[in-house]
């Protein structure tokens, strides 16, 4: 596991551990996916990456299920001292307003627990 200099488990390790338990459900493998927006790039790849459709503040997860009465659902993971840039706050906000249930999770647990609610409903 990753710690932080602060203690804190970092959002690496949150990402990680959160996506070994949907590994372990066959059906949320196929429908929990992850968008890497995150890293440096040269300039040059990263103009390639935005002319190709990437956006600053794409959350860490979707979850293309419908589910109570959402079209999908968004996750930023995030660690307890983790930052939500205002690209992130926008993405999630205007996913919310195409009404894809969207979430800021600031652990393994609450990431965890809301795919739990989101999918199995409880």
């Amino acid at each position: 596991m990753k710690f932080l200099k602060s203690g804190e488990i970092s959002e690496e390790t949150i990402h990680k551990t959160v996506m070994e338990w949907v590994r372990l459900h066959p059906m949320l493998k196929k429908l929990v996916l992850h968008f890497p927006n995150e890293g440096r790039r040269t300039l040059r790849f990263g103009k390639l990456l935005k002319d190709m459709g990437m956006r600053t503040g794409v959350s860490d997860l979707l979850i293309a299920m419908p589910c109570h009465g959402f079209c999908g659902a968004w996750l930023e993971l995030k660690s307890t001292k983790g930052i939500v840039s205002p690209a992130q706050k926008e993405f999630l906000e205007d996913m919310s307003q195409q009404n894809y249930f969207a979430k800021i999770c600031w652990s393994i647990d609450e990431a965890i627990d809301t795919i739990k609610w989101y999918c199995f409903g409880g």
